[in-house]
């Protein structure tokens, strides 16, 4: 028997090489997969646990959405704003205040703020009062309401900025 009897056959060889890259390509099908369901399980947990917690954070408790509010420079949810807060309002209530006074409200602390020049340049000052501009009210995400100056109705103002017109 000499070393060329040893070795196998190229068709034999052929064979064993088909069946080693076919056991490769089943172990790596198995692992791709096992990381896909691992990678879908991780990704599936992050987006439940965002959603949960943006659910949580998105309402504003009811005492704070009845007494605080924003007021905006400009007609934009991105710019220079203020929140104020009616100081006789009670931030603990669990009762909802009338929309109809909310907004008055609302326009009323706005209106304040503008008027001692809190959006001028120079900033507020006791010395003069400074105009008011044209205020409507829109509903923020979290349930408060925010005033923007702005000449449109509230109705497509609201829509413009992404946000909804009051509502209980």
């Amino acid at each position: 028997m000499t070393d060329h009897d040893l070795l196998p056959t190229d068709e034999h060889f052929d064979q064993l090489k088909l069946r080693v890259l076919d056991t490769i390509a089943t172990v790596e099908r198995r692992r791709t997969r096992k990381h896909r369901l691992i990678a879908m399980g991780i990704a599936g947990t992050l987006a439940l646990g965002t959603t949960a917690g943006a659910i949580a954070i998105a309402r504003a408790p009811q005492g704070q959405i009845n007494y605080l509010m924003d007021c905006y420079a400009s007609a934009d949810v991105d710019s220079r704003h203020a929140t104020s807060a009616y100081l006789p309002g009670d931030q603990s209530s669990k009762t909802p205040t009338p929309l109809k006074e909310r907004i008055e409200l609302a326009e009323d602390m706005c209106a304040a703020t503008w008027r001692i020049g809190s959006f001028s340049p120079g900033g507020s000052t006791n010395d003069r009062e400074f105009p008011v501009p044209d205020l409507q009210t829109c509903q923020l995400p979290d349930g408060r309401l925010g005033v923007f100056p702005s000449e449109l109705a509230a109705s497509e103002l609201c829509t413009r900025l992404g946000l909804t017109s009051p509502h209980e």
